[in-house]
């Protein structure tokens, strides 16, 4: 029996990849998240706390952490992405 949930609209799906020492981090903070709140939580929970926090720097600043491919060649190792124009890949309901 399949269970189907409708996925609020103001959430978005996503298939990631991450390396493995950032996802331990994020099982680590969504844990203590759900001792903070008493509750289950759901690594996209922390992942959005992660990424609030981010995002509250100024974009220079946070593109001034990103590191040079020789350094993080993992992504390459993942092959090529064929994108139009060299855009970030996005899910279908942010596309439009």
């Amino acid at each position: 029996m399949q269970h189907r949930h409708n996925i609020p609209p103001t959430l978005v799906r996503f298939r990631i990849h991450m390396r493995r020492d950032h996802a331990a981090q994020l099982v680590a903070l969504a844990n203590a998240l759900a001792a903070l709140k008493g509750r289950d939580t759901r690594l996209g929970e922390a992942l959005e706390l992660v990424l609030r926090a981010a995002l509250a720097m100024d974009r220079e600043q946070l593109l001034r952490l990103a590191e040079a491919d020789t350094a993080t060649s993992h992504w390459l190792q993942l092959g090529p992405v064929h994108r139009h124009g060299g855009k970030a890949l996005t899910p279908r309901q942010l596309s439009n």
